[in-house]
């Protein structure tokens, strides 16, 4: 028998069904999800919104090769300011590049010998890298001592950019400065880091209490074992790799911990490494500027965005009464240069402040 309709002619409603458990759990995580989003976009736009690109520093002196060539005007012509055409201007630095010289103290002297370039381009993620030997010799007389890691426990950052840019023709931004137990604190922070060494290591200064003693091969380091490798120059008996091999390393041991920095198992070390940062470093580059070149870092891929080389010399030269000087050829290191660049023309000869081999010799 049919169902009799209730009063008024209008049938029972029926009842509603119930959403399975499991489309009604989906539903809020997406929900979960969609809002976890919008503070993601929220705080990015906030983000792009306060926190700016750092300001690119104009140059205070522009070398003879960047300065605007004026072309020779014909007789019975106007020049170019006359004809009401743009005149030329000189080299510009590039948008988003920027250069930080990193820089490691010697235990016993105070020296900074480690003094390693770095030119970051936050535009197209690359980034040049290379090494400057201690013993680099400069031609300014702010000390009795003419070698350029002298200049910063001497005069201080500034003056040793002053000497970067004068020598080399490369602006330099930015300094950061780490101490040996800084070195250490962060290797270990990090869980260690891998090296590949070239070749054995035997070498003992009782005076800095520095012994050190490695195979050649792969080794996973601890941060004391880091460090000493990082200063391991030649062995006692005179055999090793001198200052290139030792500049070369320790951007081994950089690159690698770059790599363990930016990936997605460090962040839970972030705290440590503001500790570390905080007693250990001195740099010039503001809090802010800082966050703004993390959010850059994040997106760079190391395997494929560095680049890095030595800069070519000769380490054996007598300067002034100074013996083992490092000194180069314009023709030697401006490939190497170009690396670190900032500019949007080459360097040249010009761009350089070197000492002229008529001024110096070789022991041999």
């Amino acid at each position: 028998m049919p169902a009799q309709p209730q009063r008024g002619g209008r049938e029972a409603p029926h009842p509603k069904k119930k959403k399975p458990l499991l489309l009604r759990v989906a539903i809020v995580l997406y929900a979960c999800v969609v809002c976890v989003s919008a503070l993601i976009v929220g705080a990015y736009a906030a983000f792009t919104l306060f926190i700016k690109p750092p300001e690119i520093p104009a140059d205070s002196s522009q070398p003879a090769s960047s300065q605007p060539n004026t072309p020779a005007v014909k007789p019975g012509r106007p020049d170019a300011s006359q004809a009401g055409e743009p005149e030329p201007i000189g080299r510009q630095r590039r948008e988003g590049v920027y250069n930080v010289v990193l820089l490691g103290r010697d235990k016993e002297s105070g020296n900074t010998d480690t003094i390693i370039l770095v030119s970051y381009d936050t535009v197209q993620q690359k980034v040049g890298m290379t090494s400057i030997p201690r013993d680099t010799v400069v031609k300014r007389d702010w000390s009795k001592n003419l070698k350029i890691n002298y200049a910063y426990p001497a005069k201080g950052p500034e003056t040793l950019k002053q000497e970067i840019k004068q020598t080399f023709g490369i602006p330099v931004d930015y300094y950061v400065y780490i101490n040996l137990k800084g070195f250490v604190a962060l290797v270990d922070q990090l869980g260690g880091v891998e090296v590949n060494i070239p070749e054995d290591m035997n070498y003992d200064d009782p005076y800095q209490d520095l012994h050190i003693h490695y195979t050649a091969g792969h080794h996973y380091l601890n941060g004391q074992q880091a460090m000493e490798v990082a200063r391991f120059r030649d062995n006692n008996d005179g055999t090793g790799y001198t200052d290139l091999g030792r500049g070369a390393m320790q951007r081994q041991i950089l690159v690698n911990l770059a790599k363990k920095v930016l990936s997605w198992q460090s962040l839970s070390k972030v705290q440590s490494f503001i500790d570390i940062f905080r007693k250990y470093v001195e740099t010039d580059i503001s809090a802010s500027d800082m966050v703004w070149f993390a959010s850059k870092a994040m997106g760079f891929d190391i395997s494929t965005g560095l680049t890095q080389q030595n800069l070519e010399g000769r380490g054996d030269g007598i300067y002034k009464g100074y013996q083992w000087c490092y000194v180069y050829q314009a023709e030697d290191i401006l490939p190497t240069l170009e690396l670190l660049n900032p500019y949007d023309q080459p360097l040249t000869a010009d761009d350089l402040d070197l000492i002229v081999p008529d001024r110096y010799y070789f022991k041999s």
